[in-house]
């Protein structure tokens, strides 16, 4: 057998010298386990089973005949510089060590192997391979070091499979290599490092750690390539201070944490992630410190009660890349003074900011995560552009708080304890469960940005679920609403195409909510409710922008203080008596601009010493009629369809109101005059209409009515 070897060898020579091949490659399982430079072979011979390659340089190379399988010749070399190799087969260790001489060691213990390396040579390359099922790696190095894992399987029942000392370890992915830790095991993890460690390579790595966690390193974790799969931890996935990710694919199944990167920061620029998370109060993707998205491939799924999917006690920033976070995990109370504090499950949690442009979110929150949150900030949420879906569908319950009364919390699409700024993309938000929201402030929420293009903003937002009882008894009660747009400060709308729309057949399911002031400056709004579309405390000013409110049982718009439109095209509609279109109880309602038509039951008349533009009410309309008001040159200022009434009530404010329709009309053609005509119960033909105005048609029959515009405010009965 050695003769046939010696013979093989002999004539390789030969044939490279003739095809002036110029490195000699000897091969174990398809693994290459050294090659060198045929020039740097001074002999080779066999003795006690054993090959030995005698060098110009570097001394011998011992490699044991059961280790090679063949022998092969290249032009190039695969593994460039000298290379230590530890090759298991099962219950042997194959250990070349070139640098004997030059202070690494290297001592195997049944297959627990330890090198020693105090050359203070950089970047020493160990390429590990074979099998083994009771076995280990430790290298104890003064500098950085190349560990190759060469199809490595290897498991080590009561500890550490690897466990690397120093300063970086470069590990190189080749082949399928899988490391397992046993239910016996003590040490912090499957694959430790002292230092930072990178993955290259096109190779895969699968790890099992039945105790703590897959890979632990004190340094950050880099993937630059390959495949890394933790198929089982007990602990964390990853664990680390600091992780980026370039390329590669990393798929994480943990019994804690999938990413922990510590006090250090994550930086995703591409390769795909896959991490699903299950235990309690866990998160799929964490960092102490700021979070970075600008690439890549995210997919979560996240079912434990209060876990997270991308958690960061600083700032979390999207700029590109595509997440896609399934959340289950039900709500935890927690004991806090005299009664509890909710925590919820929530797909992406900074602790600071988040801010999103040009990613690509989707999320997902099923039934099971009852009050769970997609996006949610202790700080502020900035979108700049990006597409951006959030659902979802549990319920919203009642709960006892810290001071001991009841309070009740619910599922939010996007929320903030400070402020939002939605300024472009597209971004569609459903809450279908009881109570839910879609998007909620704290502070001030801005939507859109001053003139520009409402096609860079498109904002969808859609409510299903019904309000619920909390507590108190009738004027007095409280109830959890679920509103589609609510900031408890201030609410600006400054440009983007904005589709509302509030399903609910009872009180509570409102638009655009603020708890001050609401300002539209710009955009195409459109809002469909049961409640108010539009509604303030304190104040409601709309200077332009297209405006387009229907109520089905309640006002079109409603300012629980002042009113005060300057411009715009403004269609709104309530329901029955009390309600009407415009609501600003006995406050001051100031036009001074715009073309407003609103239409209900009843509405709050313009404050004439105000305003600067004239308006006229007419108080008999039918649901579904036509109308039609000329000037006195008999130029159409005016064609419109009335709506339809939805349901019986009138809404909160009283029974209905029967089926009259009170109109308010302004615009800036409305001019002092005599012989201006009501044309009413006749047909229109042709012509464009929208949202019930008319443009360009044909009204014929029907009856009229003349009148005089003398006033700021001209009735017509």
């Amino acid at each position: 057998m050695r003769k046939n070897i010696l013979f093989a060898i002999i004539f390789s020579f030969v044939g490279i010298y003739l095809y002036s091949q110029e490195y000699i490659l000897i091969h174990n399982n398809d693994n290459i386990i050294f090659e060198t430079n045929i020039s740097n072979i001074d002999n080779i011979k066999f003795q006690n089973s054993t090959s030995i390659l005698n060098l110009n340089s570097g001394g011998p190379v011992n490699i044991p005949m059961f280790s090679i399988d063949s022998i092969t010749f290249s032009d190039e070399i695969i593994n460039p510089g000298e290379t230590i190799y530890i090759i298991y087969n099962n219950n042997n260790v194959t250990i070349i060590n070139p640098f004997e001489n030059q202070g690494i060691s290297i001592e195997n213990n049944n297959n627990h192997v330890i090198a020693n390396a105090t050359s203070g040579i950089a970047n020493i390359e160990y390429n590990v391979s074979g099998f083994t099922d009771n076995g280990s790696l430790i290298i104890n190095s003064d500098a950085s070091i190349i560990m190759t894992l060469n199809g490595a399987e290897i498991t080590n029942p009561s500890g550490a499979v690897i466990n690397v000392t120093a300063n970086n370890v470069r590990t190189q992915l080749r082949e399928n290599s899988i490391l397992t830790t046993g239910s016996s095991s003590t040490a912090n993890g499957t694959l430790i490092c002292s230092n930072s460690i990178d993955f290259t390579g096109e190779g895969s790595l699968s790890i099992t750690a039945e105790k703590k966690h897959g890979i632990y390193t004190s340094g950050s974790i880099n993937v630059e390539s390959g495949t890394i799969k933790i198929l089982q931890s007990a602990s964390d996935g990853f664990h680390s201070n600091g992780f980026t990710m370039n390329n590669g694919t990393v798929d994480v199944i943990a019994g804690s944490d999938g990413i922990d990167a510590g006090t250090g920061s994550i930086m995703i620029t591409g390769g795909n992630i896959f991490v699903t998370s299950t235990p309690n109060d866990v998160k799929g993707i964490k960092s102490d410190s700021n979070i970075t998205i600008s690439g890549g491939e995210i997919s979560m799924q996240v079912s434990g009660a209060q876990s997270k999917g991308i958690s960061s006690k600083q700032n979390i920033t999207f700029s590109g890349g595509t997440i896609h976070i399934i959340t289950s995990g039900a709500t935890v109370l927690e004991e806090s003074g005299n009664g509890y504090d909710p925590s919820y499950c929530t797909a992406i949690k900074a602790d600071g900011n988040i801010e999103v442009t040009d990613a690509n979110i989707t999320v997902e929150a099923l039934e099971t995560c009852n009050g769970g949150k997609g996006f949610s900030a202790d700080g502020s949420i900035i979108i700049n552009s990006g597409t951006i879906n959030v659902s979802t569908t549990g319920d919203g319950a009642v709960y006892t708080d810290e001071t001991g009364s009841l309070d009740s919390f619910a599922c939010t699409c996007i929320t903030a304890d400070v402020d939002i700024n939605i300024l472009g993309g597209t971004i569609t938000c459903l809450s279908s469960g009881l109570g839910g929201k879609g998007i909620s402030a704290d502070g001030a929420l801005n939507i859109g940005i001053i003139n520009a293009n409402d096609e860079d903003l498109i904002l969808t937002v859609t409510t299903t679920g019904e309000r619920f009882y909390v507590s108190g008894y009738g004027e007095d009660a409280d109830y959890a609403n679920p509103k589609a747009v609510k900031s408890d400060g201030n609410l600006t709308v400054n440009s983007g195409t904005i589709n509302i729309s509030c399903t609910q057949e009872d009180e509570g399911g409102e638009g655009l909510e603020s708890k001050a002031t609401l300002t539209i400056n710009g955009g195409k709004i459109d809002i469909e409710a049961y409640d108010d579309c539009i509604n303030a405390s304190d104040h409601i000013e709309i200077s332009g922008g297209t405006v387009f409110c229907f109520a089905r049982g309640n006002d079109g718009i409603d300012s629980n203080g002042t009113l005060s439109i300057s411009g715009g095209f403004i269609i709104s509609s309530g329901t029955r008596a009390p309600e009407g279109g415009f609501d600003c109880d006995n406050s001051t309602f100031k036009i001074t601009g715009g073309i407003i038509i609103g239409t209900g039951g009843s509405t709050s008349n313009p404050t004439s010493s105000v305003c600067t533009q004239r308006s006229i009410k007419y108080s008999s309309g039918s649901p579904e009629s036509y109308i039609c008001i000329e000037n006195p040159n008999g130029d159409t200022i005016l064609m419109y369809n009335i709506p339809a009434y939805v349901g019986s009530g009138g809404g909160p404010g009283g029974p209905g109101g029967g089926n009259q329709v009170t109109v308010l009309f302004s615009d800036p053609n409305i001019t002092v005059g005599n012989g201006y005509t009501l044309r009413y119960g006749g047909t229109v033909t042709g012509g464009t209409n929208v949202n019930g105005y008319i443009t360009g048609g044909t009204y014929s029959g029907g009856q009229t009515k003349t009148f005089n515009v003398n006033s700021m405010l001209t009735n017509v009965n």
